[in-house]
């Protein structure tokens, strides 16, 4: 029935381990001390639960050992104390019992425990037990420490990428936006090929820094779709301005053509479908020397109105092209078709990386054909639902009467100076958005911190608030709050207010407009994107002008970016 002491260790191949034994039985807890006491295992016993409970409150146990039928608290008692104290939920539990009924044996392993042994005891089966609810134990621990080490890590990760953006895009934002401005003044050829060199690097540094932050939401799997209705054509056409642009300037033909049912609105990711169509018509254009660039957009209709429509979208270009063996690693992020393309082209080598993900993402697949020296043809499908037929919206286009200038734009240039209140701590971005602004003449008011905006705008009445996130004393999350409980509890109209910060990520984004913003603007701005969010903060203020308060309060808010 038994194995002596000093044959313990031949049974039990673990390091050092504390084990409590639980039991009314005196004898058999001389016995558990005489049988398991070895080098490498240290035994305490305890006469019944609530001995039981403090002894493991107050030291460390690996493992231990369970009778069921105990005075002040039995086993099944013992166990689910246990399981209710968090620093004791990882001790496994071997039950010792004379019972070996089903019902007793189903409560057991219900309150917690890990394996089951019947009296009377056989102590090398014990020292089984224990060596493998041991291994598995700790096999268990070192997981739960590995995957708490990988949260961690992934936590610090976002914290760092956060802060680095943030850092990255303050000084991005004076070379942009000041080279932006300074285009805008009288300059020769030279200094105005100068300038737009400099923008064009600026863009290209804040587009790099965009896809090492998509990439590392994508691998921490913290990157999600936001699904809403978009018009399909206006999207797409967002999406491909910029890289036709960039197509004239190298003597490219660029055309996008939609199919016949390529029209009407959809429900989907319209920012993420923008940014798998922009990466691809940016390489396009990159990789092409001389020839064309085509976009192409078809809609396969579904067969019956419950399933989803199929988008595609082609893009073919008459470049560099690539062979078989670059296009199997061609979507692995940092890869491109070969050492020599990064040195000519440039590039990170994540566009396509995260073109693959988010198509993926939205339940889509993603192709191409190529070949060295004939150009290639990059293909999704993603599958999207029609917001309204095809033939309710070509009704509706129809129907809608053709509109001046909207309001917003007009208001830029008001009949008055547009009064401006701008709560921003750096010196470099105070100057920024004056030089952008400054052409438009507005009335400008800068302080450096919340605690002063707050004090401005209870001085003076503003059209519109540009307000930092992070700046000293009071950021201006906590700022944007104040002021519109100060509007609310005065009866003061809502004041536009957009939040004009490095703080880009999309839950910065989320907590600015949850504060009370309008609008997010996205740093570094340009002329383009600054004037385009201070138009969108004002068609809001033109919005609660035409319709009572409480639907402008409740009214979509949007992001610049």
């Amino acid at each position: 029935m038994s194995t002596s002491p000093a044959g313990i260790d031949l049974f039990i191949k673990t390091d050092f381990a504390r084990v409590l034994v639980v039991d009314d039985d005196p004898i058999l807890r001389e016995f558990a001390i005489s049988y398991l006491t070895s080098p490498n295992m240290e035994v305490s016993v305890a006469e019944d639960g609530q001995i039981a409970m403090e002894a493991l409150r107050k030291s460390d146990f690996d493992v231990a050992l369970v009778d069921l039928d105990m005075p002040n608290l039995n086993g099944f008692e013992l166990m689910e104390a246990m399981g209710r104290d968090p620093r004791l939920l990882s001790v496994p539990v071997v039950v010792i019992t004379g019972r070996d009924d089903m019902e007793a044996i189903d409560l057991a392993f219900a309150a917690g425990a890990t394996s089951f042994v019947v009296k009377p005891i056989n102590w090398r089966l014990i020292t089984h037990q224990l060596a493998y609810v041991l291994r598995n134990s700790r096999s268990e621990a070192a997981i739960r420490q590995a995957r708490a080490a990988a949260e961690s890590a992934s936590k610090a990760k976002s914290v760092f990428l956060a802060n680095m953006s943030h850092e990255i895009r303050t000084p991005l934002n004076g070379v942009i936006g000041l080279a932006g401005a300074l285009g805008r003044t009288e300059l020769s050829d030279e200094q105005i090929e100068m300038v737009n060199l400099i923008c064009q690097s600026g863009q290209t540094l804040e587009r790099f820094l965009t896809d090492i932050l998509d990439v590392s939401k994508i691998e921490a799997g913290k990157l999600s779709l936001q699904v809403e209705t978009f018009d399909l054509q206006e999207s797409i056409q967002a999406a491909v301005h910029l890289m036709q642009t960039a197509a004239n300037e190298k003597c490219l033909n660029f055309s996008l053509t939609f199919g016949t049912n390529a029209r009407g609105l959809f429900k989907g990711d319209a920012v993420r479908v923008r940014q798998i169509v922009s990466n691809l018509a940016s390489n396009a254009v990159k990789f092409t020397k001389e020839g064309e660039v085509v976009v192409q957009v078809e809609v396969i209709e579904a067969e019956n109105e419950s399933e989803a429509a199929t988008l595609i979208i082609k893009v073919s270009d008459t470049g560099i092209g690539f062979d078989d063996e670059a296009r199997d690693r061609l979507f692995n992020r940092f890869e491109q078709a070969d050492g020599s393309i990064t040195r000519q082209f440039g590039g990170t080598g994540l566009g396509l990386s995260i073109c693959k993900a988010l198509t993926e993402m939205m339940g889509g697949i993603i192709s191409v054909v190529s070949a060295p020296n004939q150009g290639s043809t990059f293909m999704i499908k993603l599958p999207l639902s029609r917001s309204m037929s095809l033939d309710a919206f070509d009704i509706a286009a129809q129907a809608q009467p053709t509109t001046a200038k909207p309001a917003a734009a007009e208001e830029i240039k008001p009949s008055r100076l547009l009064r401006i209140l701008l709560a921003e701590d750096h010196p470099t971005n105070q100057r920024v958005v004056a030089m952008i602004l400054q052409p438009y003449g507005v009335d400008l008011t800068v302080v450096e911190n919340g605690v002063k905006a707050l004090e401005a705008f209870e001085a003076g009445k503003f059209d519109v608030v540009l307000m930092d996130m992070q700046m000293p004393e009071m950021d201006g999350l906590k700022a944007t709050q104040a002021i519109r409980f100060l509007e609310l509890t005065a009866q003061l109209p809502r004041t536009p207010i957009a939040m004009l910060s490095a703080n880009a990520m999309k839950e910065h984004v989320e907590q600015a407009l949850d504060a009370g913003c309008d609008v997010h603007i996205a740093k570094p701005v340009s002329p383009e994107s600054l004037v385009k969010g201070i138009e969108a903060a004002l068609a809001s203020a033109a919005a609660a002008r035409d319709n009572d308060i409480s639907a402008y309060y409740a009214s979509p808010r949007n992001d610049i970016s």
